[in-house]
């Protein structure tokens, strides 16, 4: 029996690479070849120390299931379930996480249902398009923002420049917003932050911001952060509407009058599409975002690296 390498997370900062059977797909689903796979910060520091991702969960269990929690992928069809209509040697992206009580995309190959992966073109490299799933989740939230109270030609900020805040600041731009601010208390994402886009960036907190009585405030914010602190500031600090796109953490306090809070709407696949066609179009820059390639025997110092915020995103290359 083929065999193929994954990684599987023994205990509270134990992981390690093993060798399990190549899984074959069942009907309606296809095994994946995968050919790069990133963190998603808030899963892998939580999973890792073994604390629970949402407050209602109970223990992480451990061992966790192989492969978890990888669900950032790109790869190419190695073989098709019955039904599935995509070509072997099709090259496809994750834009839907299906859960973490499958096996996951820490591995050398994964089985996904043919519902949850999409095409994208064979020429863009691999660092432009393995976050697809991440970008399809921000591509929600702006496209909400663009239905009800309209994007373009409006001052926008977001808050919390990681992985999430990136994304935003380069769909609101493509939106056509007439200023983009991104705040962030780390001076090198902020410098990040303006080489994507951003035309004026402020530490976390800063009292530079315009308050929202201000003619200078942000009609429209995106909360990436999810504390109750950064929650208030960004409602002291915008007109119009705050977008909650981060895992909320805490209860908010929602006490402005005439600020709209716009909750995140959920996955779709036209958000992935959405998403895809900005980098297509060389609206969205995707490869920023990694910080470092390492292999998936290193994932302890990827974690490491990420608790410690001296990077945005590890790409693993299986």
């Amino acid at each position: 029996m083929e065999t193929m390498r994954t990684l599987v997370i023994r205990g509270k900062e134990q992981a390690e690479v093993v060798r399990v059977p190549i899984p074959e797909p069942g009907p309606g689903q296809v095994l994946v070849q995968v050919k790069a796979v990133t963190t998603c910060p808030q899963w892998d520091l939580h999973i890792y120390h073994g604390k629970p991702m949402f407050a209602h969960q109970g223990p992480v269990p451990f061992p966790y299931i192989p492969g978890q929690p990888g669900h950032e992928m790109t790869g190419t069809i190695a073989s098709a379930g019955e039904g599935a209509r995509l070509a072997v040697g099709q090259t496809v992206c994750a834009w839907r996480d299906p859960g973490q009580l499958r096996p996951g995309c820490y591995a050398e190959y994964v089985v996904m249902d043919e519902a949850d992966v999409i095409e994208v073109p064979q020429e863009l490299h691999y660092t432009q398009v393995v976050s697809l799933e991440l970008a399809m989740c921000i591509a929600g939230t702006i496209i909400r923002l663009k239905r009800t109270l309209g994007i373009e030609g409006k001052r926008c900020a977001v808050n919390g420049l990681g992985p999430a805040g990136l994304i935003a600041l380069q769909m609101l731009k493509a939106e056509g917003a007439s200023e983009v601010v991104g705040i962030d208390p780390l001076a090198s994402r902020r410098e990040l932050a303006k080489s994507l886009g951003a035309d004026r960036t402020y530490e976390a907190g800063s009292d530079e911001l315009a308050a929202r009585t201000e003619a200078g405030a942000p009609d429209i914010a995106v909360d990436c952060v999810g504390y109750p602190a950064a929650v208030s500031y960004m409602m002291d600090h915008t007109k119009e509407a705050v977008a909650l796109f981060a895992v909320q953490r805490e209860d908010y306090v929602l006490n402005h009058s005439g600020l709209s809070v716009i909750g995140y709407p959920g996955h779709f696949r036209e958000s992935a599409e959405y998403a895809l066609e900005l980098i297509v179009a060389g609206k969205l820059e995707m490869r920023p975002l990694i910080s470092k390639e390492l292999p998936l025997e290193a994932y302890g110092e990827a974690v490491r690296l990420l608790r410690d915020q001296e990077a945005i995103k590890i790409c693993f290359v299986p």
